[in-house]
């Protein structure tokens, strides 16, 4: 038995339309941008710089989200918070709390308890106390990260 050519392409089009259904791509939840790395880096070699660098990945993924149009992933908008509070820049930090707070209710407990030490830490009469980075990268050394 001969095949036609006619049943030969059909035969190829059933084949390529199947295997073209079968390739689906999602478009991704999140924009992570390189913080596994940032974050890695900033922790094996503490220092200034390197708590700047990851700084700049936390304020890029930030940015790139919002002109992407995807939410900012968790707890990086607390993170970089907590960074800024650790530097004094608690107007930001507090913003970005409750930036959080809104895109991820569930963490309002936390971003509150964020949000009232950060309000009582700028009760303190300005400059009678200037916190240079290397004692915000202390601080958060301290506390382990991003915990209260």
């Amino acid at each position: 038995m001969t095949s036609t050519p006619l049943f030969r392409l059909l035969v190829i089009f059933a084949i390529a339309a199947l295997g073209a259904g079968c390739v689906q791509k999602t478009k991704p939840m999140y924009n992570w941008c390189n913080y596994s790395d940032s974050l890695y880096s900033c922790k094996k070699n503490d220092g200034t710089e390197t708590l700047a660098q990851h700084q700049a990945v936390l304020e890029r993924i930030i940015t790139e989200s919002k002109e992407m149009s995807m939410r900012v992933p968790p707890g990086v908008c607390a993170e970089l918070g907590y960074v800024y509070a650790a530097q004094n820049r608690s107007k930001e930090a507090i913003g970005l709390y409750e930036q959080e707070k809104q895109t991820y209710p569930e963490s309002a407990l936390l971003m509150n308890r964020l949000i009232s030490q950060t309000e009582k830490r700028t009760t303190v009469p300005p400059g009678s106390e200037t916190v240079s980075d290397e004692k915000a990268l202390n601080q958060e050394k301290s506390l382990g990260g991003a915990k209260p």
